[in-house]
């Protein structure tokens, strides 16, 4: 399974999204949460958070400026929350961080889905 496709049908599943250029997928708040979460739960790292105003980057968030590990997630929450909550209509992307076996895997990967009956 090709990474984009991977991302595409399994991690963004049932979230809004738009692509902005290849690999580039563009998260309005809510759903950015969303993909933290499905990250930690599943081995996924991310490298990078990029942060959208106006179809342009505003920051550019690293894991090494938070001196953590790209698998260790609790800097891109904290990142994410940082943002979220300084303006409501930011966008956000990432660089993810896969690895080869989890996409040999990935028919395995069953994002959790909140029951519409909730």
């Amino acid at each position: 399974m090709e990474i984009e496709e991977f991302f595409t049908k399994l991690v963004f599943k049932d979230l809004n999204y738009t692509q902005k250029e290849d690999q580039v997928f563009l998260f309005p708040s809510e759903d950015f949460k969303t993909v933290i979460e499905r990250c930690a739960q599943n081995g996924i790292g991310i490298f990078k958070i990029l942060v959208w105003k106006n179809d342009e980057v505003a920051h550019i968030l690293s894991h090494e400026k938070f001196l953590k590990k790209a698998t260790d997630l609790r800097w891109a929450k904290t990142a994410y929350f940082q943002h979220a909550r300084e303006d409501a209509s930011y966008l956000f992307s990432a660089n993810f961080k896969v690895s080869e076996k989890l996409l040999e895997r990935a028919s395995l990967f069953v994002p959790k889905v909140k029951d519409e009956e909730e």
